[in-house]
């Protein structure tokens, strides 16, 4: 069974300009080389016309909805963003419809947790090796008080990674949870897609190395086939040279 990847990072507004120049690829020329530009139009947002601008439309939406009239800290945490995704093996069994569902699925059960108009974004991509969401939240706790501390504090962590599996299952998905919490470090988005990059050239390293083991083993196979026996080779002494032996040219090339 494969497992969910559900990893989050918090973001503020200074963060939100090349984010979201990232995420919705408003350019062509970008540091991570597995992007495949040629494939970008196939990326879509579940939630689209929510959010055009990150930096500009996201604090339109807080300021609009914030229950206090005081002015949101230049520091504060403005958009919990999830990518949520799994691994090659498992997409690889879906179609186009039922990778899209595996995500709409995904961005339903934070809606339900945490309010679907939150959701400023969730922007599906598949111009990269392995299909991924990235999904932004605004931290709007009930009262509509921003604060990501209280809204994705560790209980609520834990649960995400205790449910959305058993969630996702339910709706005809089979994973399962991974690490737990607190065995593993929360990674950024560069850390996490040098990682999958890291573990894609581990897996490529094993291919290249099983591939020729299985060279190897073919080879023994025919040599084992093809083996002769060195007893069997008849050979006469030389007429000549009394330390030499003559063999067959036959027997000899089996040698």
């Amino acid at each position: 069974m494969s497992y969910l990847v559900a990893n989050m990072q918090k973001l503020k507004a200074d963060n939100l300009v090349g984010l979201g120049n990232h995420d919705q690829r408003r350019t062509q020329h970008h540091k991570n080389t597995d992007i495949n530009v040629d494939r970008s139009g196939l990326n879509y947002d579940l939630v689209a016309g929510r959010t055009n601008h990150f930096k500009t439309d996201i604090a339109a939406y807080i300021n609009e909805h914030k229950t206090s009239q005081r002015a949101v800290r230049k520091d504060a945490v403005l958009v919990n963003e999830w990518i949520i995704s799994s691994d090659n093996h498992f997409f690889e069994h879906l179609t186009e419809a039922d990778t899209r569902k595996y995500f709409e699925t995904a961005k339903n059960y934070f809606a339900e947790k945490f309010g679907e108009e939150n959701i400023r974004y969730a922007i599906v991509h598949l111009d990269e090796s392995t299909p991924h969401m990235h999904m932004g939240i605004v931290p709007f706790d009930d009262e509509y008080k921003l604060s990501a501390k209280r809204v994705f504090n560790r209980t609520a962590l834990r649960d995400i990674q205790d449910q959305l599996p058993t969630y996702l299952q339910q709706h005809g998905f089979n994973v399962q949870r991974g690490v737990q919490e607190s065995e593993r470090k929360s990674l950024t988005v560069p850390e996490y897609k040098a990682m999958r990059e890291s573990i894609k050239q581990g897996q490529q390293k094993l291919a290249a190395v099983e591939n020729e083991t299985k060279q190897r083993q073919a080879k023994l196979k025919t040599y084992q086939a093809t083996k002769f026996d060195v007893n069997s080779v008849k050979t006469k002494e030389s007429r000549f040279h009394k330390r030499y032996v003559l063999v067959d040219r036959f027997d000899f090339d089996k040698l």
